[in-house]
């Protein structure tokens, strides 16, 4: 049974409705098929023509309004998978089961999961105003992609033939009242450590526990300072070792490359001949330490170690060898921020997160996101990891890379959009470029002159289960799209 609607009569309502009905529907990123067939069954049953290819990306087409034909295509454009997060607590299955949703005055989020609202926002927006025949309107291209949040591997096999637009609304950011109009390029990078088989070995069994971060998007958060838990482990894995030698057993952080990771875990054998009070003692001291460092930023770390046994166990390797590599890329790995924007004041220019550790098989995998706005400084970051990788025998894989979307200092398109905002607001939007990675670079290197501007409501603390939504931010982000969609319908 359908549960009872929670949004219902609150504004913008409609937008609001199809927001819910995302809510309802598992769509984290490569589970979204049925996201994907609800956009194309909402297609059919509006008689609009649309394209759903392989991948499951989704453009939705809808005829300019009577008398608007002249007026230039207008592409809006927006993801459809969200990034998986659920406090540890959560029993959900978010790959199986719909979100719950709470309403706190103005605040939208949900019940100790991420919200989504990056970007079924956008989508919600979009199917809102393809139903309604009341606005005035150019011809819509309304592009749904897949995966963007692993990689922009949706907008990476887009076949953009179909589309005439040159001029695009990208429903992708979190602030209200700033026009995003550039953004970083970014690659994942995959580093493989392979071990040899595993092999029992006896000894005492202890488990460091790495928890209480903040997290968040490592391409908004990587310059405010944030712990990173698989940087954290490895600084402790470092000083147990450096004092009795161990072998590990497994390691594990974060789930996501462009998550910064909240949470990291690791088993280690040590010699049955260890100090285990002594070795206690020290992660203290160093949590302490930690704690200390990261006061400001995340006030709640807490670093455990707990001597569990005396066992036997499958280690990681038999020789100590392979452990060592994991604690060395941990070690010296650049992570956080690299390089900051000389021209915009407090702008990540180029960042690396550490987004994944698995250790828990025969090989270590360490999965990291570059990001930078300079392409040269991107390749420079990931020949860093290149040589990392050669000094600890690990190979590398990369994974959706993408350019990045390079400022325009003209724009007739913008500059309209900036006109209208400051006539329906009283004061000009602010024009910024943003370190978080979006698919107008992508989409712009496949379509020659397509000029491009971000928008979004207030959102905070996107990808972490404290995501927040501002209802009152999305009612105005309405009011200016279908404004801005009028406006666009004058030839």
């Amino acid at each position: 049974m359908k549960k009872e609607s929670i949004l219902k009569g609150m504004e913008p309502e409609r937008v609001l409705y199809y927001f819910e009905e995302i809510c309802g529907i598992p769509h984290g990123s490569y589970h979204i098929k049925e996201i994907s067939d609800y956009l194309a069954g909402f297609a059919k049953e509006h008689g609009l023509t649309f394209v759903q290819d392989k991948a499951g990306n989704v453009i939705i087409f809808k005829d300019a309004s009577a008398g608007c034909e002249g007026a230039p295509a207008l592409i809006l454009q927006g993801h459809m998978d969200m990034v998986l997060e659920k406090e540890p607590e959560n029993p959900i299955n978010m790959e199986k089961e719909p979100i719950t949703l709470i309403v706190d005055g103005d605040i939208l989020h949900a019940d100790r999961t991420t919200l989504g609202g990056d970007d079924g926002i956008a989508v919600a927006m979009m199917l809102a105003l393809l139903e309604d025949d009341t606005i005035k309107h150019p011809a819509l291209e309304c592009i749904f992609t897949v995966n963007e949040e692993v990689g922009m591997e949706g907008a990476q096999v887009l076949d953009v033939s179909p589309l005439e637009g040159r001029i695009m609304l990208n429903l992708d950011s979190e602030l209200e009242g700033i026009f995003t109009a550039g953004c970083a390029g970014g690659a994942e990078m995959i580093l493989s450590v392979p071990a040899k088989e595993r092999k029992p070995r006896t000894g005492k069994l202890a488990r460091i526990h790495v928890e209480g971060l903040i997290g968040g998007h490592s391409g908004i958060a990587i310059n405010q300072g944030r712990a990173n838990a698989d940087i954290l482990l490895g600084r402790v894995l470092y000083t147990i070792y450096k004092n009795t030698p161990f072998y590990l057993v497994s390691a594990a952080g974060g789930n996501k490359d462009n998550a910064i990771p909240r949470t990291a875990d690791a088993q280690i054998l040590l010699p049955e001949e260890a100090d285990m009070r002594g070795i206690k003692k020290l992660v203290e001291t160093l949590a302490d330490n930690i704690s200390h460092e990261y006061h400001a930023t995340d006030p709640d770390v807490k670093i455990s170690f707990t001597a569990e046994k005396e066992s036997s166990e499958e280690v990681l390797s038999f020789k100590k060898k392979d452990t060592r590599k994991l604690i060395h890329i941990l070690q010296v790995i650049p992570n956080g921020l690299i390089e900051s924007d000389p021209h915009i004041a407090d702008m990540p220019q180029t960042s690396l997160n550490l987004g994944i550790l698995d250790a828990r098989s025969e090989t270590i995998l360490v999965d990291t996101l570059v990001r930078s706005s300079i392409n040269s400084q991107r390749k420079m970051l990931m020949d860093r990891i290149f040589s990392l990788a050669e000094m600890v025998d690990a190979t590398v894989e990369v994974r959706g890379e993408y350019p990045a979307w390079e400022y325009n200092e003209t724009s007739a398109f913008r500059d309209r959009l900036v006109a209208l905002y400051e006539k329906m607001n009283g004061k000009k939007p602010e024009i910024s470029i943003t370190h978080g990675g979006l698919e107008c670079g992508l989409l712009a290197a496949k379509l020659e002159g397509l000029d491009c501007v971000s928008l979004g409501p207030d959102m905070v603390d996107i990808h972490t289960p404290s995501e927040r939504l501002s209802i009152s931010s999305a009612k105005r982000l309405w009011d200016f799209v279908k404004a801005a969609v009028e406006e666009l319908a004058e030839a």
